[in-house]
């Protein structure tokens, strides 16, 4: 019962996970030959050995690749890929991609009684895998962040971003090359899945409705043309009404006479009578004698006096002429 709870247990890797870019295309020779020649390279590289030394290291095969699954350092599976790397650029012949990742997996029994690794770290090794090309070595966000911990890593580490992978898992992937290890290309995989990312910072943003775009256009065309009624109202206005008043039907012959004629008028009857007076009056003196002085005084006096009865008249019939024209305008602006 102990052992069944400590197989059960989980524990921490790190995997390794490789395959063969374009195995299914193979003949079936070429495929065995292909795998033959990808284990010899893997078996001979430093790190596996010494983790296989130690019993630190499982290798599962995948059918066209294998997965390295190190409980040791978290370092030992990326110094493997740079080894396998640096190995297969002398033999471009076989084209790999190896994705790794730090996960829990557990010990399991598989079908034939022998002993085999299952669990979650396996499973997004291989996830981040899947979205690489030939060469390319991609880390999980969370190797990349332990191995940013040490000055010598850095310069090896290159982020892409948030991916959706299978089952609707987002993982965050790095990029793992140098001059002459891993491939410095984006992957072309990457692309096209990151514009599906409900919610990352490298998705494309959600598209706005129809019935939202026309509300906001409807909203700015109705701001727009508030604007432009608060400019141009009064213009507009004083222009409705000078041609109102332009088609309004023009005064007749017997309409008022106008504020000229009306003081030429006063002045002219005025004058005339003024004359009149002043006939009579001589008339009159030719058969008389010579008035007094005080006549005189007199004389003087009505003719001052009739004066300003002219100016009273003319400044009476002046308000008058105002009155008749300002009442007539402002019945023509209220019909």
């Amino acid at each position: 019962m102990a052992d069944e709870h400590k197989a059960k247990r989980l524990e921490i890797a790190h995997v390794l996970f490789i395959d063969i870019v374009g195995y299914s295309k193979l003949l079936t020779d070429e495929q065995s030959e292909a795998l033959q020649e990808l284990n010899q390279i893997v078996r001979s590289t430093e790190a596996a050995q010494e983790a296989e030394a130690a019993g630190q290291l499982t290798v599962l095969p995948t059918g066209d690749g294998m997965a390295l699954v190190f409980t040791g350092s978290v370092e030992e599976p990326v110094e493997c890929a740079l080894e396998i790397s640096q190995t297969l650029r002398a033999q471009p012949s076989l084209p790999v991609r190896m994705g790794i990742h730090s996960g829990p997996i557990h010990h399991v029994k598989d079908a034939n009684g022998r002993e085999n690794i299952a669990g979650v770290g396996i499973n997004i090794a291989q996830r981040v895998m899947d979205c690489g090309d030939a060469g390319h070595i991609l880390v999980s966000k969370r190797v990349a962040d332990d191995l940013a911990q040490q000055r010598r890593w850095q310069p090896y580490l290159h982020e892409l971003g948030d991916v959706e992978v299978k089952h609707g898992v987002v993982v965050s992937l790095v990029n793992l090359y140098a001059e002459t290890i891993g491939n410095p290309t984006p992957p072309t995989r990457l692309g096209k899945a990151r514009g599906s990312i409900p919610g990352s910072r490298v998705g494309t943003r959600k598209a706005i409705s129809p019935l939202a775009r026309a509300i906001f256009i409807l909203a700015v065309l109705l701001l727009v043309l508030g604007i432009m009624s608060v400019i141009f109202a009064p213009a507009i206005m004083r222009t409705l009404d000078q041609r109102r008043l332009a088609t309004l039907p023009q005064p007749t012959a017997t309409a008022p006479p106008s504020l000229a004629d009306t003081i030429k008028s006063a002045v002219a009857k005025q004058i005339t009578d003024e004359l009149q007076g002043e006939l009579s009056r001589k008339k009159n003196a030719a058969v008389q004698p010579a008035l007094p002085v005080q006549r005189s005084r007199k004389k003087a006096s009505r003719c001052c006096h009739s004066i300003i009865s002219a100016a009273t008249l003319i400044t009476l019939t002046f308000a008058k002429a105002c009155r008749t024209r300002f009442s007539r305008v402002w019945q023509r602006y209220r019909t």
